[in-house]
């Protein structure tokens, strides 16, 4: 998410950070096994149902003041998992509030972070972004919430690159890696030329890339191999969501998680639901209200099929950065 939107005030402490430990705790109880079933209908808070251990917590060097969010997991042509793992030079209060640190905007750096096939980490490399932010001025303050995904036999990742200066604006950007440097940006401007422009979902179908730009309206572009929208309509339903994960392939149709954000008094906190698209990228059907381990800020920016399960890769409070792991049943009755 971008910072700058959220400034309100300055809060004196930073909020307490929950250990691993601690944080798996309470998914541990009462659930037993990687199929707990979830309540038949109504929202649903899938730490309340799972066990600890289909929680993973993604970590940085200890040298990373940044705090870790919102990563977005993805798998390589060969199956290997990997992901974006934002890291942030703010902290959010418990009431809307966001503190620099002593910075005097908001900055983001990046790393890459290799899985094993149980999705845990192995190596977490800094995305080497310095060039990209020195010569492009509209990316000069960082790349905002990376969804990665693999395309043209090579990681890639779409972003929103951010300018804070006296009009603040985020563009969104396409960017190639080369192990851990930017080998190739670009630049993927408003279609509707908008300053304020994220939370695009891109989606890889063989040699074509395209994106779900929003839901209601309903429309999707295709970026490769030609420029052009492909579908323009209307999903009431999805009218206030706003896009999160890439977009995956799933029983004939296309899957991907959406949010949003809302406000209670000056409490934030967002929710989410799977959406099926269509070959259009048109949304079909929207599954019904979740949340990963409460109504805080939450933010899933990943999905990805991985051996027989799906893992989701989400944010908790800009300040900790988690992956969980669904059966395709559980998946499924999302969806009810």
């Amino acid at each position: 998410m971008n910072a700058q939107a959220k400034r309100r005030r300055s809060v004196s402490k930073a909020p307490r950070q929950e250990s691993a430990t601690e944080a798996g705790s309470q998914e541990s109880a009462g659930a037993e096994g990687t199929e707990a079933a979830f309540p038949a209908e109504g929202s649903v808070i899938l730490g309340d149902h799972l066990p600890a251990d289909a929680f993973v917590r993604l970590s940085v060097p200890e040298s990373e003041k940044y705090l870790p969010c919102n990563p977005s997991i993805a798998k390589d042509g060969d199956g290997n998992l990997a992901c974006l793992l934002r890291t942030v030079n703010y902290e959010l209060g418990e009431e809307d509030g966001i503190w620099f640190r002593g910075d005097p905007a908001p900055n983001t750096r990046n790393y890459f972070v290799t899985l094993d096939a149980d999705a845990k980490q192995k190596s977490v490399e800094w995305v080497d972004d310095l060039q990209v932010r020195q010569n492009r001025l509209p990316a000069r303050d960082g790349l905002e919430d990376a969804r990665l995904f693999w395309f043209d036999g090579a990681w890639q990742f779409t972003c929103s690159a951010l300018h804070h200066g006296p009009r603040v604006r985020t563009t969104m950007a396409l960017a190639k890696l080369n192990k851990t440097h930017i080998d190739r940006f670009e630049f993927l401007h408003s279609p509707h030329t908008r300053e304020m422009e994220k939370n695009w979902m891109p989606c890889v179908n063989g040699a074509r890339l395209a994106f779900v730009y929003s839901h209601h309206p309903a429309e999707s572009f295709e970026i490769y191999p030609a420029r052009t929208r492909i579908w323009l309509g209307a999903f009431p339903a999805l009218q206030g969501w706003s896009g999160g994960s890439q977009i995956i392939p799933y029983n004939g149709e296309w899957l991907g998680v959406v949010h949003q954000r809302r406000k209670q008094k000056n409490r934030v906190y967002y929710a989410h639901r799977l959406v099926a698209y269509n070959a259009n990228l048109e949304p079909v059907r929207a599954g019904r209200e979740f949340y990963f381990k409460g109504e805080q800020i939450e933010f899933c920016a990943g999905i990805v099929e991985h051996g027989g399960h799906f893992i989701l890769s989400f944010g908790v409070k800009d300040r900790e950065a988690w992956l969980v792991k669904l059966t395709s049943t559980q998946i499924a009755s999302l969806f009810v």
